[in-house]
């Protein structure tokens, strides 16, 4: 199947996927959900659902500075982890920030988030490391 954005409508959704997918990671940390300020964001990123085909998967979540893309979320039901999904958007999001003019693509993620390997499979690399929160660069520079 192929992986396709659609620009985001549904805050709805795209709340519930990512509060359910980082519950885990909240909990251990003692991170309280802060529905407002996830409101908030929607309205400052771009923000896409993910379908594979005809069915909704996914959100990818942007935001850009006068020379970096930052992807903010990228999350999918977990019917889809593992299976290329997350590697597809990641090329989407790569060829949006080519687009852009973007100079390097940023992310956060926690440090036990197996989707880390992910990352590191595409070109990531790791910029710093504060409380176990890793924030990774794909550098685009020569690729403009």
């Amino acid at each position: 199947m192929k992986v396709t954005f659609v620009r985001g409508t549904d805050p709805s959704f795209a709340e519930h996927l990512t509060k359910t997918n980082m519950a885990g990671y909240y909990q251990t940390r003692g991170i309280v959900w802060e529905r407002h300020q996830f409101l908030c964001s929607w309205d400052e990123f771009d923000n896409y659902e993910v379908y594979n085909g005809q069915i909704r998967v996914g959100v990818v979540r942007l935001s850009y500075s006068e020379h970096t893309t930052y992807l903010r979320d990228l999350q999918l039901v977990s019917d889809v982890q593992g299976k290329g999904i997350g590697t597809q958007c990641l090329d989407i999001v790569r060829h949006h920030a080519l687009k852009r003019k973007s100079q390097r693509l940023v992310l956060r993620v926690f440090r036990e988030n197996p989707a880390i390997k992910l990352y590191e499979s595409k070109g990531f690399t790791t910029r710093s490391e504060v409380n176990r929160l890793v924030e990774m660069e794909l550098s685009l520079a020569s690729n403009n």
